[in-house]
């Protein structure tokens, strides 16, 4: 999902919390929701209102347009079409999607101008050598790309994988615990996936879904096979009669998982699920900064070392300079 669908789905989230706060049946709106909306998200919610107006559910609805609404927007509607706290759902989806969007924006933000500075580079570093005409403007062109390979090869990859990668299996366990090993961005996404677990957990359990199911389908929200794992003990310890805690694995930080047995001795883990989240989304959110802050540098990092290879090899080709580089 793109940065700019995302926070027209977290505008669309809150403006139906809004709604539903002031009493406004559903259908009405979805009238006025529909009004104003981006051309393809107008046409989305349009169907989902003819979906609800021949006796669907609205997760069910959602359920036909699974590229517009997450897995977890539609486990979350279906949580609070159960307990009949819709408001609550569209609060929390609002606030998910504005957390997610800000993080990926100040990434992506960090990124631009050393990546302009690698394009002004990749431009500029053989110009030189097209001037004197040692090469011609086929060969400078090809020198242009294979910079600019250097960052849109990784970029392409990671984008196929994300999109087009399998959704389970041994090859995404291995993706997702690479991803979960990126130095700082792992961290974050360490406690991002935490974070999801302990929202998705508390929003069901809220809205009165058995705690045998809560563990499953807030297992499902992580998005991280991975991370999944480490909760995943949880299932079968409630099947068994048990805590959820006493499933988690000890890998999980001892904070959190004390937090969720306090939590479940004192019959208050809706609170303590809801606790768990705020720290985990805060931790996340401190390490997506440090990140944001420290891939800049080390993408300049990499351009000057590109830069001062190319530099010198096109000094090398240069005859006032060759003889200089031989010894």
């Amino acid at each position: 999902m793109g940065v700019g669908a995302r926070t027209r789905l977290a505008q669309t989230y809150y403006d139906m919390a809004t709604l539903q706060d002031a009493g406004v049946p559903i259908l009405r709106s979805f009238d006025i929701l529909i009004e104003g909306r981006e051309e393809t998200l107008k046409r989305t919610l349009s169907q989902v209102r003819e979906s609800v107006t021949k006796g669907s559910s609205l997760s069910e609805s959602m359920d036909q347009h699974r590229k517009v609404f997450p897995e977890m927007d539609r486990m979350v509607i279906q949580a609070g079409e159960t307990s009949g706290s819709l408001t609550d759902s569209f609060k929390m989806l609002s606030q998910w999607h504005e957390f997610v969007h800000k993080i990926t924006w100040r990434v992506l933000s960090g990124m631009l101008y050393p990546v302009f500075c690698l394009h002004l580079g990749a431009l500029v570093a053989p110009a030189p050598a097209l001037i004197l005409g040692q090469i011609g403007l086929g060969t400078y062109l090809l020198a242009v790309l294979r910079t600019l390979s250097l960052l849109y090869v990784p970029a392409a990859i990671v984008l196929g994988i994300f999109y087009f990668g399998p959704r389970a299996g041994s090859l995404r366990r291995s993706i997702d615990w690479l991803t979960l090993k990126i130095p700082i961005f792992g961290q974050a996404m360490y406690h991002l996936c935490v974070s999801r677990y302990a929202k998705a957990f508390s929003l069901l359990y809220k809205a009165g879904v058995p705690i045998t199911e809560c563990t499953q389908r807030a297992n499902l929200a992580t998005g991280n096979l991975v991370m999944a794992g480490l909760f995943a003990g949880a299932v079968r310890s409630v099947h068994e009669g048990g805590m959820a805690c006493e499933g988690f694995s000890p890998r999980l930080p001892a904070e959190y998982r004390d937090l969720w047995r306090i939590g479940e001795e004192s019959g208050e883990l809706d609170k303590t699920a809801t606790k768990v989240g705020e720290i985990a989304a805060d931790r996340a959110d401190l390490f997506f900064h440090e990140f944001a802050r420290w891939l800049p540098i080390a993408i300049w990092a990499a351009i000057a070392m590109v830069l001062i290879y190319m530099i010198f090899k096109t000094a090398s080709q240069i005859p006032s300079f060759s003889g200089d580089f031989n010894f």
